[in-house]
């Protein structure tokens, strides 16, 4: 019953990141959301891409994904993640019309939009296990923004490219406040790595 229950789980994911596709796609012939022109290109470089976040964010029951963009990767968390509860800050009211509606349409119920920018002055309802933030902005300068939203115990998450320029952004962090671990996925096509950041 349990592997049964494990199969159906799975095709429901996978339906749901189908529709999700579709929905980008059809968008972005009036609006241009994302940068890319075909399915196989939005499964490669966006869907794929964010999956790889998803080991480091199975434990957690609320999260942020700040600039989530055209949902990116916080659809996709919500998508394979039904338990938690992730909500999506973007600012441009292009996007994030495109998120709600996503949202309604494929029947989301543990996600949300939130279309202002993420700021020291931002409050919100509760704060967030995890923190993430996909090529949005330099590490710092996203903590700096959003660590006021942070619980206790949580963690960033950015997804983040060449490591040449990761060694750059962490070492601009507090030394004192911040450990930090480089996790090198195997993603090829974007050089991918994620950074998980959590207070000492």
């Amino acid at each position: 019953m349990r592997r049964y229950n494990q199969i159906k789980n799975q095709s429901k994911t996978n339906e749901l990141t189908k529709a999700f596709v579709e929905e980008i796609l059809r968008f972005n012939k009036a609006h241009n959301i994302v940068g890319r022109l075909t399915e196989s290109e939005i499964n490669l470089l966006d869907v794929l891409d964010c999956e790889l976040i998803l080991p480091h964010t199975k434990s957690a029951k609320n999260i942020l994904d700040i600039g989530s963009g055209a949902g990116l990767p916080g659809l996709i968390i919500a998508i394979h993640q039904p338990q938690t509860k992730v909500t999506m800050s973007e600012k441009n009211k292009k996007k994030a019309y495109f998120i709600k509606k996503t949202i309604r349409t494929l029947k989301l119920e543990n996600a949300k939009i939130l279309d202002e920018a993420v700021t020291p002055n931002l409050i919100t309802a509760s704060k967030f296990d995890i923190i993430t933030a996909r090529a949005l902005a330099p590490a710092p300068k996203i903590i700096e923004m959003s660590k006021h939203l942070l619980s206790n115990k949580g963690k960033f998450l950015f997804m983040k490219g060449a490591i040449e320029k990761i060694n750059e952004e962490v070492a601009q962090l507090e030394n004192n406040t911040y450990s930090y671990t480089i996790h090198k996925t195997k993603n090829t096509e974007t050089n991918r790595h994620i950074i998980e950041i959590t207070q000492k």
